[in-house]
């Protein structure tokens, strides 16, 4: 029986450390279970959490090495290569005549934009903070800390705010899942 209830525990801490289960799924499955939701809160945060801090300081070591100044020097040649050789288009408006034929409607349809491109315009409309809060939702806490270094946010604060969103996404969810199961059940009894 102890057995049991610390093998349960265990799964949601490595659940909650795999990059794409997030607590939003996590902290619900735990409490649905029927396990403490203190403890779900508490193992959830804690694994959610963790890969964050390996990542953000991996990410940055790893961004001293050789090998990745290297690769930066390589592909900072090969864009201003590729930039040199785009030739300079000029038109004027009575050459251009726009077509809508369906065809040539898909074409200049915009692209959607991927969860990495929402993640980054959020960083630069709301910043850090606001990438830290709506991250969980929109893109899911690692890949959001992965975005907020990419885009040359401070390894100590990242931390700092990935870890205060999770303690708020953390206790609402663990609150929210605990009663709204516990309504569920007082429904259908």
């Amino acid at each position: 029986m102890m057995f049991d209830l610390i093998w349960q525990y265990l799964l949601i801490f490595f659940m909650a450390a795999t990059p794409w289960l997030e607590i939003l799924i996590v902290i619900p499955i735990g409490i649905g279970m029927g396990l403490n939701p203190f403890w779900v809160g508490i193992i959830s945060f804690v694994g959610n959490f963790l890969p964050i801090i390996i990542i953000v300081y991996s990410l940055t070591w790893f961004q001293k090495t050789n090998i990745y100044k290297k690769w930066k020097q390589k592909r900072s040649l090969r864009k201003s290569l590729k930039n040199s050789e785009k030739p300079i288009q000029t038109s004027t408006d009575s050459e251009v005549e726009p077509s809508l034929s369906a065809h040539n409607y898909k074409q200049n349809k915009a692209p959607k934009k991927t969860k990495k491109d929402r993640a980054a315009d959020i960083f630069h409309k709301y910043g850090l903070p606001g990438l830290a809060l709506l991250g969980p939702a929109i893109t899911g806490i690692h890949l959001a800390a992965l975005i907020a270094l990419s885009l040359k946010a401070d390894k100590h604060t990242t931390t700092w705010w990935m870890a205060g969103s999770l303690a708020a996404w953390t206790v609402f969810l663990t609150i929210a899942s605990y009663y709204s199961l516990d309504w569920i059940v007082n429904i259908f009894s």
